[in-house]
């Protein structure tokens, strides 16, 4: 348990991270969230078990020095925290980040911009099934799109995926013969990423789409959510990095969430496009097609919002 001065010290150093925290009940602070800068004060800390929420981002953790490494906060205050709780809260605190996995590409990763020496039926697939998802040059250059003929991931096209220091994040293998079961086969590590991050320009539009091949079809600042929902570190660094306008462009069984967060990004005053695809998915479009798209729409109001409630896309 702290003691009075010990509980004083915490409070000081959040003070002075996050501007001035108003006492809770329960031993809380609430303070301004620093990653969507909520007008209102929405960030909760517990002072006893260190847990620390954002009732608006959802930004969260269980570690109060985690939260101050991520706004850089300088040594010193970092190692008075420590010092306050000891080494008692690694045992107690069960960490909610994504345990850091090294990742790797298959040690069997061939990069399809080189012709392998003689014939090889899987290069003869991929290059076939990259011409069918439109992929030009460029793109495999870009992506660093390679794949597999043999171990784990034998007769898979493999797109890599980087995140801003150019470390590889993560990536998807998908099959390209059609009597394989299973079509994708990813490495078993957590999703919670930023697909395609190196290739980022926060400071312009982004658009939000499903999967890496609609990504590659929208080409510039696109990001694979690699599913419905958006990752919670891509959703936090939207607002970390102030982004001012956002197209989502989710697959039509996917309204319902895309109108969820068009509500969400809208009312933290990001402009946001919510752009239904007509019968074809991004990836099946093309650039032409998803550009055209892109430039004709415009920002989602509440008159559209209410309109695709009443077609049954809502689901909260």
């Amino acid at each position: 348990m702290l003691s009075h001065h010990e509980r004083q010290e915490v409070i000081n150093i959040l003070n002075d991270t996050l501007g001035i925290g108003t006492s809770m009940k329960n031993d809380e602070q609430a303070h301004h969230c620093p990653f969507c800068h909520h007008h209102k004060k929405k960030l909760q800390i517990n002072l006893k078990t260190q847990q620390w929420h954002c009732w608006v981002c959802d930004a969260k953790g269980k570690r109060i020095q985690r939260l101050l490494k991520r706004l850089n906060v300088n040594t010193h205050k970092l190692k008075k925290i420590y010092e306050i709780y000891g080494d008692d809260y690694v045992v107690y605190s069960n960490e909610t980040e994504d345990e850091k996995v090294e990742l790797r590409l298959p040690s069997e990763f061939k990069s399809l911009l080189k012709v392998p020496d003689g014939f090889n039926p899987t290069f003869k697939r991929v290059v076939e099934y990259a011409k069918q998802r439109n992929l030009t040059t460029e793109d495999i250059r870009r992506y660093n799109i390679g794949y597999c003929d043999g171990g784990h991931y034998a007769g898979r096209i493999i797109i890599p995926s980087y995140d801003s220091d150019n470390r590889i994040n993560y990536f998807i293998a998908r099959s390209v013969f059609p009597d394989e079961p299973f079509k994708y086969k990813n490495p078993p590590v957590s999703k919670n990423v930023i697909m395609f991050e190196n290739q980022i320009n926060w400071d312009e539009p982004i658009t939000l789409v499903e999967g890496v091949f609609d990504a590659m079809a929208v080409k510039r600042n696109a990001i694979p959510i690699l599913g419905k929902f958006i990752p919670k570190k891509l959703n936090e660094n939207i607002y970390k990095k102030g982004v001012t306008s956002i197209n989502i462009l989710l697959d039509e069984d996917a309204q319902s969430q895309a109108l969820h967060y068009t509500m969400q990004f809208q009312n933290q005053g990001i402009t946001t496009k919510n752009i239904v695809p007509s019968e074809k998915d991004a990836g099946d479009m093309g650039f032409s097609q998803v550009n055209t798209i892109l430039k004709q729409s415009e920002k989602t109001n509440f008159t559209d919002i209410i309109s695709q409630k009443l077609k049954g896309l809502w689901f909260i």
